[in-house]
């Protein structure tokens, strides 16, 4: 068996499920008229809470300076707040504010709606084996990219 093109074809696979669920959030994204870069953002901020403008700069590849730019255009539209850290007065956190937060409860409803449509139709033993390898997969990234 050629596990590179068994790699090759699984990988075209994913691209054309993610291409279709594209279509489940484009309304929501359209709606919200967010770059690439806002959406992704904006979802760190949702996974993790809050981000430093540094952590910021670094996700978008981008200086400081050019970071700030970014929040403030997320900020002016209420998707974000910047709150100043009460232990390092020098250190300003970014978190979610109300239209964020209505963006991923709007999200949150196409998930759902995504896993009843599609995910729900595989067995409990395939969800939990998906599972398992995309948290393997996940580990085996993360520790890579930090090296």
């Amino acid at each position: 068996m050629d596990l590179k093109r068994v790699l090759i074809e699984a990988n075209r696979y994913t691209q054309e499920i993610q291409a279709i669920f594209i279509k489940e959030y484009k309304k929501i994204l359209d709606e919200n008229d967010l770059s690439g870069k806002q959406s992704v953002v904006l979802s760190m901020l949702d996974m993790k809470g809050k981000l430093t403008m540094n952590e910021v700069a670094e996700l978008i590849s981008a200086t400081p300076s050019a970071a700030s730019q970014f929040i403030k255009k997320l900020e002016g539209r209420k998707y974000v707040k910047r709150e100043v850290n009460k232990e390092n007065r020098r250190e300003v956190f970014v978190t979610l504010d109300e239209t964020g937060e209505k963006f991923f409860k709007e999200m949150n409803e196409v998930d759902e709606k995504v896993f009843e449509k599609y995910f729900m139709q595989l067995s409990e033993e395939d969800i939990l084996t998906y599972h398992s390898i995309l948290k393997k997969l996940h580990g085996i990234v993360l520790k890579e990219d930090t090296e």
